[in-house]
């Protein structure tokens, strides 16, 4: 069985719109998966590049990106296609590079963790193939080990200490997105450890104890040589695998260039975008909780809170935290307009 990659053909959008007559007929329509944003009083579906639009089943374990707002009024989180780029681009700069840390990883409650529980995550992101670079398609992609059940403790690890920079995975080499416009994708599988993870995943040792995550990046390489890591790491039949990330990749513009080339002056189109700051990679199955609630991040705690809870409460009852049952991630993002030159000087 594909527990990575099986959907990676299928790229997919976001689309908002307001509620119009006949928005009823979309809320009760499965086969149309429609997300009620509470904060925006708009709705919210998902289609892939050729057209189809994701059920409600589809949408169970799809990734979806929010951005957290820092604006001081409004929504705390903001869907994609909801939020201005902050990097506006140009001809002289047309290009974007990123850097991604993964701040903080929260499993939900109900998940059921115990010592022999990890998770493998893969991500992925390169040049869209909407992107009207002339420079190549490829990708950065990690491949990353997490201990969910942290010996030293004898408790399920907290959400704070599985964090890992994946630049440094890259040995500081940035993200290069050619044409700033960028498919990024995501996905999580619980399991029992087999015998060959760890020799994949060296988990190394620290002053204060073992690290609960371990990060591989592999910069710059293509679909063929992505499709033969999920092949390797597609190898936990016997692990009692369980996914808690399904991943259809998703389009994300980087500039105010970038989406304006992807839309054509089209009010209609849309594309998601990514700024530099944080970012909260949630489940469609938890999108209403999400925007009901109001989250606001806890960095000290790599930890969700709800805008109305008092600090007070969120310290000392996290069961009535309504985000503790919830499996989430949070991104640190930064991003820098640039000019990729894939030419090499040979002198002469």
């Amino acid at each position: 069985m594909e527990y990575f990659g099986q959907f990676r053909t299928q790229t997919i959008h976001s689309l908002m719109r307001v509620p119009r007559d006949g928005a009823d007929y979309f809320i009760r329509n499965a086969e149309i998966a429609t997300l009620e944003n509470s904060a925006s009083k708009q709705l919210l579906s998902f289609a892939t590049d050729d057209g189809v639009s994701l059920s409600e089943s589809d949408l169970k374990d799809q990734f979806i990106v929010f951005q957290f707002n820092q604006a001081p009024d409004g929504p705390t989180i903001l869907d994609t296609s909801a939020v201005d780029p902050t990097q506006t681009g140009s001809t002289d700069k047309p290009d974007a590079l990123t850097v991604i840390q993964l701040a903080s990883f929260n499993v939900g409650t109900d998940e059921g963790i115990d010592r022999n529980i990890r998770a493998t995550l893969r991500l992925d992101f390169g040049k869209d193939s909407n992107s009207n670079s002339p420079l190549d398609t490829v990708f950065w992609s990690i491949a990353a080990g997490m201990n969910l059940y942290n010996e030293a403790k004898k408790k399920p690890s907290e959400a704070k200490d599985l964090k890992t920079d994946f630049n440094e995975a890259f040995s500081k080499r940035p993200v290069e997105i050619p044409g700033a416009l960028g498919k990024l994708s995501f996905e999580v599988v619980k399991h029992r450890e087999p015998k060959w993870w760890q020799k994949v995943f060296s988990f190394l040792q620290s002053g204060t104890g073992k690290a609960l995550t371990s990060a591989i990046g592999f910069p710059a390489i293509t679909s063929q040589a992505i499709g033969f890591l999920d092949e390797l790491l597609n190898r936990l039949d016997k692990s009692d695998p369980e996914i808690l990330f399904k991943s259809r990749p998703m389009t994300l513009a980087l500039t105010k260039r970038a989406r304006d080339s992807f839309n054509s002056g089209v009010p209609s189109v849309s594309v998601g975008v990514m700024n530099p700051g944080f970012c909260l990679l949630a489940r469609g199955r938890d999108y209403k909780g999400l925007v009901d609630n109001k989250p606001v991040y806890m960095g000290a705690y790599g930890l969700l809170k709800p805008k109305d809870m008092e600090i007070q409460e969120f310290l000392q009852s996290p069961a009535s935290n309504p985000f503790s049952r919830m499996t989430y991630a949070v991104l640190k993002v930064g991003t820098a307009e640039a000019k990729l030159n894939p030419t090499l000087d040979y002198g002469g």
